[in-house]
């Protein structure tokens, strides 16, 4: 194992600390068979009074199925329904997986872009909520 030690972090931009992102509206039609998605939903993440280098993000939260995507919170839903995170170039983020890095500007800021969508898991997805909680953590290099 190896790190540094560093005498301050970034700070996350206060509009980004408990960020929602809304998935949107979408008929079951839409997640009919296996491995089936819905459109990508930009979010962003801003981080402030970052050291100088670059920085990374790693989402956590409960696993669906599929190890890599993030399960839904309503156990019936999730056996059919889970989130996908992309990076910025829309590949996919698997859940504890760093996501590419990012350089910090000179003023400490650093901005990084994400997608999410939903994914069918198995067919016979039925209406109802689909949402989850992810965590995310920043990795300084």
């Amino acid at each position: 194992m190896h790190g540094n030690v560093v005498d301050f972090s970034c700070t996350v931009n206060t509009a980004d600390i408990d960020k929602t992102v809304d998935l949107g509206r979408w008929p079951t039609t839409q997640l009919l068979n296996a491995g089936d998605t819905t459109a990508l939903v930009p979010f962003s993440l801003r981080l402030e009074g970052c050291p100088p280098g670059s920085v990374a993000i790693l989402f956590t939260g409960t696993p669906a199925s599929d190890a890599n995507l993030l399960a839904l919170d309503d156990p019936a839903m999730a056996q059919t329904v889970a989130i996908e995170l992309r990076n910025s170039d829309r590949s996919r983020l698997a859940l504890g997986e760093a996501s590419p890095t990012e350089e910090v500007d000179a003023n400490g800021n650093v901005t990084l872009n994400f997608f999410a969508n939903y994914r069918a898991l198995a067919s016979g997805v039925r209406p109802g909520v689909a949402k989850a909680d992810a965590i995310f953590m920043i990795n300084y290099n």
